[in-house]
């Protein structure tokens, strides 16, 4: 924000001033002093940004990861699968062991597998049908199925389906077992590897005497419900505790980061604007560069603040930032600011943080009407951040020396 010269009668201008302006909150100094510890903090970091850089080149997604919600280790055996399908997947629930593994059109043979809530996964990275066949759920839909066999009697489900009617991309027919998979369950399927880690329709949609729309696959059993959506039945549990394998959460080993998928995803590491330096020769000095958006505040030589700004728009010579050597003339913890500027009345109440550094009415001062800084945004005037701006009132007295720089 700015004054119009045109209105400045005193030091204070034109600006409206109510009787509280004269004063802060302490709870609200105290908070904004701390967020500008914060800022400090922030501001320091960004400081070793060149040596972050480097140390990006050598950056690598980690091979493994321990999932905090089950206490178990996920490595890169099982890894890229469960990251893609963890919601059809499910925590692990067991650690990886070897064991001897049955499966439809690969030799038996010992294999890693692991249990998760809904699934158990086994390595067959030997097989030679592709990349999308080198991890595969067990059959543990077809065991549950048989376990159920009783208790769906009563649900008189039909031997077979058919996709009479429909078009392909509603339905789709398994010759080898007589079954359907449709609409919702077929786009999960299609969504999900559905023969590696679904597998083959074995009945037939149908609403459960517990109120779940169910099917039950060769490697999974599906649910849904109107306000749930899908969730699949927790096979993998259910099996790990039939088979009575642990499943006791292990310790977190010390070179295995706890899972967040912001592991897998390169770290972007922004390079701040690097300042010209104490330019006027004061202890303390504020330097300001329309150019680059941005503000530097050293002490004694040593850069202790940094920030992005919003200076003039510079529409107009009236709603540009001046350039050239300036000093803190005068503070106020809060003013309203008002004023006319080409015809066109304004009027902010209650701008905090505000330190004139000339007599046309340009300020430093925190800005809460927008957080668009690094972009021109004001009247002339330099817009900080709340906290940047409490921090700066606090650390600056008048006679600051202050540098706007193109």
């Amino acid at each position: 924000m700015r004054l119009s010269p045109n209105s400045l009668h005193s030091h204070q201008g034109s600006f409206a001033m109510s009787a509280k302006d004269d004063r802060i909150h302490p709870l609200h100094k105290i908070a904004s002093r701390l967020a500008a510890l914060i800022m400090l903090a922030t501001s320091f970091a960004g400081l070793t940004t060149h040596a972050a850089n480097a140390q990006n080149d050598g950056w690598a997604p980690p091979t493994a990861v321990y999932v905090a919600t089950t206490g178990h280790v996920v490595d890169k055996t099982f890894l890229s699968t469960w990251r893609s399908y963890q919601y059809l997947i499910g925590s692990p629930v067991t650690s990886e062991q070897s064991g001897r593994v049955r499966l439809p059109g690969v030799p038996t043979k010992t294999r890693t597998i692991q249990y998760f809530e809904n699934v158990a996964l086994a390595a067959t990275y030997d097989d030679e049908r592709g990349d999308d066949w080198n991890v595969v759920a067990l059959s543990l839909g077809q065991d549950q199925l048989t376990s159920d066999t009783t208790k769906l009697k009563k649900e008189k489900l039909p031997d077979s389906g058919t996709c009479d009617g429909m078009s392909s991309e509603g339905c789709s027919f398994f010759k080898s077992t007589g079954h359907t998979v449709k609409l919702g369950f077929k786009s999960y399927w299609d969504a999900n590897m559905g023969a590696q880690l679904i597998g083959s329709p074995l009945t037939e949609e149908f609403v459960a005497r517990n109120g779940w729309t169910t099917q039950y696959f060769e490697r999974a059993v599906l649910r849904w419900k109107d306000d749930e959506g899908i969730v699949p039945l927790e096979l993998g549990t259910l099996a790990a505790k039939r088979e009575k394998l642990s499943t006791k959460s292990v310790s977190q080993p010390d070179d295995v980061p706890t899972y967040d998928e912001s592991l897998f995803y390169e770290p972007v590491v922004a390079t701040l604007p690097e300042g010209p330096g104490p330019i006027q020769g004061g202890y303390k000095e504020v330097v300001v560069s329309i150019s680059q958006e941005y503000m530097w505040a050293y002490e004694d030589d040593v850069l202790v603040m940094q920030s992005y700004v919003s200076t003039g728009t510079a529409e107009t010579p009236e709603v540009t930032t001046p350039t050239g050597y300036f000093s803190v003339l005068t503070k106020f913890p809060s003013q309203t600011m008002e004023g006319t500027i080409s015809g066109q009345y304004y009027r902010v109440p209650d701008v905090p943080y505000v330190m004139y550094f000339d007599n046309l009415g340009d300020a430093l001062h925190g800005t809460y009407w927008h957080n668009n800084f690094g972009h021109p945004m004001s009247h002339g005037c330099v817009n900080l951040p709340m906290d940047v701006a409490a921090w700066m009132y606090d650390w600056a007295p008048v006679g600051t020396p202050v540098t706007v720089i193109s």
